[in-house]
């Protein structure tokens, strides 16, 4: 579910969109990359765009700089209510500047006034579809709820919190979850010149807190994200942990790999079943010194 809407310039001399417009200041900008985490700088066919101090689920912008025809707006559903204040914040912003006071959302016609009217039905609908989501997810027993910021695997005492509607609690947990400075450690992946075996690495840098799984798996979203993508978990042979450093030398920054460990020994080695919980599948961990892991 999603709110979608198009604004489009009309009128002979049109003005061209510009950084300014399409990145307002106040607002956090980026885009997902294949593990719906939030990365810096906009994509090629769009940018997110969040409050970065109650980020939610962010709104998705598709215009690049130079656009004078239209502008395509995209919002997640069920989002928080600051998440329905940027996105339709940010419709107002772009009617403005193209002087019009025309949209379109889900395929209907609408002007500047109806936004309020539309924020609350929006904002009831929310409530249900929250209600509806996490029913969902009790029953199938997973669940992927995907962030402004970070992608979240949801916790029983969490899905049943969400399976009352209340919004608010939406709105503080999404905030809570999204608002520390944190490495989101997402796997790569490399097949074996055997065409058969496949080896998945994450990556710990020394001092960086990180949000690592407890077990090793194929985030559910690289195949949504990613065009051709088809790997399972259970087709991993191999999973492993690259150990990196990195230093300021002489006014340049530095990095270096130190060496790898397999998933299980490096789990063993930082006790990664006793740091600190992050979701129903992760853990926040930091190695403040590469030496006490190594080999």
């Amino acid at each position: 579910m999603a709110i979608d809407v198009t604004i489009k310039q009309r009128g002979l001399f049109k003005k061209p969109l510009t950084e300014a417009e399409l990145s307002p200041a106040g607002l956090r900008m980026g885009h997902w990359n294949q593990a719906g985490v939030l990365d810096p700088g906009p994509a090629s066919d769009g940018r997110v765009l969040c409050d970065p101090v109650q980020p939610g689920r962010g709104c998705y912008l598709q215009a690049a700089p130079g656009e004078k025809e239209r502008a395509y707006l995209r919002q997640t559903l069920p989002c928080t209510p600051r998440d329905l204040e940027i996105f339709y914040g940010l419709v107002e912003s772009l009617c403005r500047f193209w002087k019009t006071d025309r949209f379109t959302q889900d395929g209907e016609n609408h002007r500047l006034g109806d936004i309020p009217q539309l924020m609350e039905g929006q904002r009831k609908g929310c409530a249900g579809f929250l209600k509806a989501m996490a029913e969902r997810w009790k029953e199938d027993g997973d669940g992927v709820l995907t962030g402004a910021v970070y992608p979240l695997c949801l916790e029983e005492e969490t899905l049943e919190r969400l399976s009352t509607g209340d919004l608010d609690f939406f709105q503080r947990f999404l905030t809570q979850k999204q608002t520390g400075d944190w490495y989101y450690a997402k796997p790569n992946f490399f097949r074996h010149k055997n065409g058969t075996d496949v080896l998945g690495v994450y990556a710990i840098t020394e001092e960086v807190p990180s949000i690592l799984p407890l077990e090793p798996f194929v985030p559910p979203l690289y195949s949504v994200l990613l065009q051709g993508f088809d790997l399972t978990t259970e087709q991993v042979t191999d999973w492993r942990v690259s150990l990196n450093r990195v230093w300021e030398e002489n006014g340049e920054m530095k990095a270096d790999t130190l060496g790898y460990l397999s998933f299980a020994e490096f789990a063993q080695k930082v006790k990664l079943d006793q740091c600190p919980r992050y979701d129903a599948k992760h853990v926040l961990v930091e190695v403040k010194n590469l030496s006490e892991v190594l080999p």
